[in-house]
């Protein structure tokens, strides 16, 4: 097809029948437009001539209005047999695209068949070199969709495939070599980020995290162990101050006991005012008795009568029941007393 020899010719107006300028009075207007502007040059409006100033802006605007109008107008005569020529051209051309668009498809189908096969080959080369690690990492996440452009070649594309998957493996290989519980963790962060750096942050974080659990964990186990010793250390304490105590009282027990057994058993004390009565009677006569005995002894030893006239009159005698606690001289020597004084003792009935 010869399209090269195919020409659109202006017939009229032919290319220097345009018109070339639109010829006006322009400069009439200007002058008076000007003349008419040079009103407001500099005019300031207060607060009492605001309505003239609104008064001022509608009567401008409705003066611009009717210049712009023509101007419309006049492009709009000038456009006229534009738009018809423009209809023209493009009745013709949509003769021309009918074929273009036939061809379009078939351009496009042959392309999609292209990059179809060009996809093919890049999986297989993907197959090829995955191994184990599919499930991983998947085709859809190592194929890049400019590797079907037709400026990217075939070999290159395999090669950026195989690299990746490559590196995969090696991160892999590196994160299975970790000495650390938390491999599997590590491994799922970079399986679903592909980024080993972020992978082993996840491991470094993990890490700290254990620790401070086991630094939480162990001093806990520090405070229960104290709390427990504390506790145990009071029921000791309790259970040392309760076997003190049964201690000291059974001690006073057999103290009490054992003087019970070595002290004479006393007397009843007398329960009726007559009984109390006597008894004080009895123990105050006793003691006269105890107090005056040596000094009796003493003016009869002091007096030698040299002639005994008359005999003396008879003393009169009380009995009296006590108990008394002393060691064993003082019980003997007070024995020797009694004896010397003439004074009957003997032991009380139980």
């Amino acid at each position: 097809m010869e399209s090269e020899k195919m020409e659109l010719r202006l017939i009229n107006p032919n290319e220097s029948g345009f018109l070339q300028h639109i010829e006006w009075n322009s400069e009439e207007i200007r002058k008076q437009v000007q003349m008419m502007m040079s009103a407001y040059t500099d005019v300031v409006y207060t607060e009492d001539t605001m309505k003239a100033a609104k008064d001022d802006r509608a009567t401008l605007n409705k003066f611009k209005k009717v210049i712009e109008d023509r101007r419309k107008e006049v492009k709009k005569k000038c456009m006229e047999p534009y738009e018809q020529f423009e209809k023209e051209v493009k009745e013709i051309t949509a003769l021309i695209d009918k074929p273009i668009g036939m061809i379009d498809s078939q351009i496009k189908e042959y392309e999609e068949k292209q990059k179809a096969e060009k996809k093919s080959q890049i999986q297989a080369a993907y197959d090829e070199s995955i191994g184990e690690f599919g499930n991983d990492l998947p085709f859809e996440r190592v194929f890049d969709t400019r590797y079907l452009n037709a400026t990217f070649s075939l070999s290159k594309a395999m090669s950026e495939v195989i690299e990746k998957i490559e590196k995969f493996k090696t991160d892999i290989a590196t994160i299975d070599s970790l000495d650390s519980k938390h491999k599997l963790n590590v491994r799922d962060v970079y399986v679903r980020t592909l980024d080993l750096s972020q992978a082993m942050a996840e491991d470094r974080r993990l890490r700290e995290l254990e620790e401070r659990l086991e630094a939480d964990r162990k001093a806990k186990e520090e405070a229960e162990r104290k709390r427990q010793e504390a506790e145990a250390a009071k029921r000791e304490e309790a259970e040392r101050q309760r076997v003190e105590a049964e201690r000291i009282a059974a001690e006073q027990k057999a103290a009490a006991q054992a003087q019970s057994e070595s002290e004479p058993e006393q007397m009843t004390q007398p329960v009726s005012e007559m009984g109390r009565a006597i008894t004080g009677i009895e123990q105050q006569v006793f003691a006269q008795a105890v107090q005056a005995a040596p000094e009796e002894k003493q003016k009869a030893s002091a007096q030698v009568p040299e002639k005994q006239s008359e005999p003396e009159a008879e003393v009169k005698r009380y009995k009296a029941t006590f108990w008394c606690k002393g060691t064993l001289e003082q019980i003997k020597a007070l024995g020797d007393y009694m004896r010397a004084n003439n004074i009957e003792f003997g032991k009380v009935a139980k």
